[in-house]
This record gives C-alpha cells, sequence and structure tokens, in this order.
C-alpha cells in the first residue's frame, strides 16, 4: 500500500511549496529513490524543470517525462509515468487516478485557499480509503 506523507507549510505562495519540493527531491535524489514531480500542464513542467535546474546546492539529474522510460531519476510530467514507481510529489492539484502505483506519495500544503481545499480534499480520500498518513507540520 502506497505510504503518503503531508508536509504542511506556514507559507501562503506557491513559490514556497515549489521551493519546498525542489528541496525535497534534492534530498530523495540523494538518498537514491525515483522520484516523479506530477504537475498540472506541460508549462508547469517547464516551470518546475527549470526550478531544479537553478538549484544551487546541487545538480538533481531530472528530466520531463515523455511517452518513453525514463533515463534520470527524477521526472516531471502531468500524465501517468508507467514506468516510475518510487516517490510521487503531487504537484498537480487533485490526487491522480494512479498515483496508488507508487511506493510514497508526498503532498505539500501551503495556506493558499485553493491548495489548502484540494490537499483537504485529498486528505479525506485517502483516510476514508484506509491508506497510512503521516503529517510532518512545518509551521512551528
Amino acid at each position: 500500500m502506497t505510504k503518503v506523507s503531508f508536509y504542511i507549510l506556514a507559507e501562503e505562495s506557491l513559490e514556497a511549496r515549489a521551493r519546498f519540493a525542489v528541496k525535497f527531491v534534492r534530498q530523495s535524489f540523494r538518498k537514491g529513490l525515483d522520484v516523479h514531480c506530477h504537475v498540472a500542464s506541460a508549462s508547469e513542467a517547464e516551470v518546475f524543470d527549470q526550478l531544479l535546474w537553478d538549484d544551487d546546492e546541487s545538480f538533481i539529474p531530472h528530466e520531463v517525462d515523455q511517452d518513453d522510460s525514463p533515463k534520470a531519476p527524477v521526472g516531471i510530467g502531468w500524465q501517468n509515468p508507467t514506468d516510475r514507481h518510487g516517490v510521487l510529489v503531487n504537484l498537480g492539484g487533485e490526487l491522480p487516478p494512479w498515483f496508488s502505483h507508487f511506493d510514497h506519495l508526498v503532498e505539500i500544503v501551503v495556506q493558499e485557499p485553493k491548495v489548502l481545499d484540494t490537499t483537504r480534499n485529498t486528505w479525506k480520500q485517502l483516510k476514508f480509503d484506509g491508506y497510512p498518513i503521516t503529517q510532518h507540520d512545518l509551521r512551528k
């Protein structure tokens, strides 16, 4: 069963969410994990791709996932990456229906109304379906 983690940030901006996602991806890559960053569209994939390129701490080998098999340990995309199964970082809004083929789902919550609404609905759905959820409240 997919492990689920919610990281709750004090910040309100989507930029803060993206910065935290880059940090999380960097740490996951360093642990040798396969990561897919789910975004809502091709344009969002381009933006997140650039954020990973701009990371000051280290190079994170990544690619925008296409229909072929992944070649980099970190992928970015808006469709089901059937050849990835490690960590799914959901930045694309609603919970993708194919999330359960991943070992670990990560939701990053910021105090922005649309993100709060979407992630609350995701929490309720996952709790109802019996997924084990870990909450990391970073607002303290």
